[in-house]
């Protein structure tokens, strides 16, 4: 009897001292908001304001078990995306390079997103990510050029981007970063297609995700 208690008592004592933290924590769900940037003909000599919208996103982490701080990324995002480089006065422009559209874009992807830090150590971490989705753009308005055609509202996205998360507690995360998003089409309708017109679009976020698990002891 003597024996089993003293196996029990050391037992006990190794198990406090060798304890250590068990990552259960494998599904993260959140929400964004932030910035819908665009830039194009229609942004040149124009304010800012004018070209920059707002977005907010859903989205889901789920952390692969072969690396801590490796997620796959599912997110569903809905923007403004809008420019105009307009005089205030005026509605209609003669000028061929001065305009403006805006519309809404729906946008679902999925992203690979790698932790550079181990968040369960440290308290802040930069991330860098990469994805690839479909969007859909709805109640378009134009100024210049042809109304868009039903084929033309939808399309490929690529975003790909970074920033930093931090760690508030075992179970809220905070992050704020930014993507350069790859449409396969122009939004602005510029209608000379003779003159370059790249069209780029960026986001600006700031967020806080959730883990749907607890974080456990290992014993």
């Amino acid at each position: 009897m003597r024996k089993y208690f003293c196996l029990q008592l050391t037992l006990c004592f190794t198990s406090t001292i060798f304890s250590q933290d068990y990552i259960g924590q494998k599904s993260y769900g959140g929400i964004s908001l932030g910035t819908f940037t665009y830039t194009g003909m229609y942004s040149k000599n124009a304010s800012f304001v004018s070209h920059t919208s707002m977005s907010g996103s859903v989205f889901y982490d789920h952390r692969l078990t072969l690396d801590r701080q490796l997620f796959v990324k599912g997110e569903l995002m809905l923007g403004e995306i809008a420019g105009n480089n307009m005089d205030k006065d005026k509605e209609i422009s003669d000028n061929p390079l001065k305009g403006g559209f805006r519309g809404y874009v729906v946008e679902g992807s999925a992203k690979v997103e790698y932790e550079l830090m181990n968040l369960y150590r440290h308290r802040i971490s930069p991330y860098v990510s990469a994805g690839v989705g479909v969007y859909y753009l709805f109640d378009y308005e134009y100024k210049q050029g042809e109304p868009k055609t039903a084929g033309e509202s939808w399309g490929i996205v690529a975003p790909v981007g970074g920033g930093v998360k931090f760690r508030l507690n075992k179970r809220v995360r905070l992050f704020a970063g930014g993507h350069y998003r790859f449409f396969a089409r122009n939004f602005d309708n510029f209608p000379d297609e003779t003159v370059k017109n790249p069209n780029r679009y960026y986001t600006l976020v700031a967020g806080a995700s959730f883990a749907l698990q607890k974080f456990n002891r290992l014993w």
